[in-house]
């Protein structure tokens, strides 16, 4: 290639740039994780700590998703339980293994949400914490739940933790230290199983920098703001967001409280006051639960909300902008919104 003086002069500006930028403190972007796939009529269930089980209160990330994905018909069930791990979930006499659940409900997608309580066990215990993640995924991924296939899995970070002035007695950088070393580790052993992994961490962190009015309860744990938030965070680390969310309509509000009523519904059918006691009948201590026909209509219920749910989120005709590119829905999927 011949140089004329103009396009010479242009070349050694650009390479001295370039050998500068390296100088330049800028955040590396995060690495790109592959994007959770969705299909028609999937029943997706969030299986985690805390930051799944507190979603039941509020509902931003499931009325999003829905509103934006009518055509898809989604089933969501929370089996979130406060204070899991990976290798301790305890649970009231009679309840039930995870799978046992999973199985019932016929599983097709699992969002894990897992790495925050194991956080507290510090740098030293990184090293087991992933021989147990990567464990627990391979467990999930040799399942059929839905009787047909494994489930597709993807793999929730924790969240930052948000400094509040009223704690002055929380180390928050400590915290934000762990959390972030927990994160990068699931980010290891997802891409090394073979799983989306959803980076919420990185948004959450900035979100809770630039918020004007605190974005959890506790530092930890996320009021309803900070769940507006974290629903964006969570659909864009998925890969399914679109540049513009449908979340201020009167239609959305609608959708949302229908959301909330069925989660009402799954809640008493899946976590009873008391599980020794189901609708007043006492189980049998030294046998299998035995639901009596109130838990059925409960689940019929549940149905029938869901029904009133997909209509509505069909009603509410969001915009529909060009997905993300890579987006995990399929293009005759992207088109049927339109």
């Amino acid at each position: 290639m011949t140089f004329t003086p103009h396009r010479r002069a242009l070349w050694l500006a650009a390479c001295a740039l370039l050998s500068v930028a390296p100088l330049i403190a800028q955040p590396a972007p995060a690495p790109v994780s592959a994007r959770l796939e969705l299909r028609p009529g999937d029943r997706i269930i969030l299986v985690g700590n805390t930051l799944a089980d507190r979603q039941q209160y509020f509902n931003h990330f499931e009325t999003l998703l829905l509103s934006l994905y009518p055509q898809l018909e989604l089933s969501m069930r929370n089996m979130g339980w406060s204070a899991d791990t990976i290798t301790l979930q305890p649970r009231p006499l009679n309840f039930g293994e995870t799978k046992t659940h999973l199985a019932t409900f016929k599983a097709d997608v699992l969002l894990l949400f897992f790495g925050a309580n194991e956080s507290f066990e510090g740098e030293a215990g990184l090293p087991r914490f992933e021989k147990d993640l990567e464990a627990y995924l391979r467990g999930h991924l040799a399942a059929k739940y839905n009787g047909v296939e494994a489930p597709r899995l993807a793999l929730v970070s924790p969240i930052a933790h948000e400094r509040l002035d009223r704690l002055v007695h929380v180390d928050v950088a400590a915290r934000t230290r762990e959390l972030a070393r927990y994160t990068e580790a699931m980010r290891r052993v997802a891409a090394k199983v073979g799983v989306p992994f959803a980076d919420v961490f990185t948004p959450m962190q900035k979100a809770m920098a630039e918020a004007k009015a605190p974005l959890t309860i506790n530092g930890m744990h996320l009021n309803e703001e900070g769940d507006k938030a974290f629903a964006v965070a969570l659909l864009t680390a998925l890969g399914l967001a679109p540049e513009t969310l449908p979340a201020s309509s009167k239609g959305y509000a609608d959708l949302r409280t229908l959301i909330n009523e069925k989660n009402r519904l799954f809640f008493l059918r899946f976590r009873p006051l008391n599980a020794e006691y189901v609708v007043g009948r006492r189980v049998d201590p030294f046998g299998s639960v035995s639901f009596p026909p109130e838990m059925k209509r409960l689940d019929e219920l549940v149905a029938q909300q869901e029904k009133k749910i997909w209509k509505q989120a069909r009603s509410l005709k969001p915009p529909a902008p060009p997905r993300p590119a890579g987006s995990a829905v399929s293009p005759d999927q992207q088109g049927a919104q339109q």
